[in-house]
């Protein structure tokens, strides 16, 4: 049914709640997850080009070390509940690489964490679960702390 699970997190408590609820899904069916951190660099510009330039590099090296630390604490949980788990790192726009994903991965089900928004939050910030919840080519489970 839902062998394979596409597990987007981000470092976030309301993707850290998604993956734990995303894990004991997975064990109770017996699927394989894939976590994926997307690197973002859209939102690392900076106001003024001269610091963008020469902070750049830093910022991408830090997104990407903590996307490597949170893949390598969201695996380990996975793997320690005797799931098959995968962890895989991406530069790009948040949604478009969940999709991209999500098809590559004959992903079955797209578990995520959504915060919620609601009235202007949302219509500012926009959501990217409701984004994929829209477009994605298999079932979307979205999970929301209570």
């Amino acid at each position: 049914m839902y062998r394979h699970i596409l597990l987007p997190v981000d470092g976030s408590d309301v993707s850290d709640y998604a993956a734990d609820e995303g894990i004991k899904l997975a064990a109770a069916l017996g699927s394989e997850i894939s976590f994926l951190y997307v690197v973002d660099i859209s939102v690392a510009t900076l106001p003024d080009a001269e610091s963008a330039i020469s902070n750049f590099e830093v910022i991408e090296r830090s997104l990407r070390e903590q996307g490597r630390k949170t893949l390598r604490e969201q695996k380990d949980k996975a793997v320690a509940a005797g799931i098959e788990a995968k962890a895989v790192l991406v530069e790009g726009t948040v949604h478009d690489e969940i999709l991209k994903a999500a098809l590559e991965g004959e992903t079955d089900l797209i578990i995520m964490g959504t915060h919620g928004r609601t009235g202007l939050n949302r219509f500012l910030l926009g959501s990217v679960a409701d984004f994929i919840s829209k477009r994605a080519h298999c079932p979307v489970l979205l999970v929301r702390p209570v």
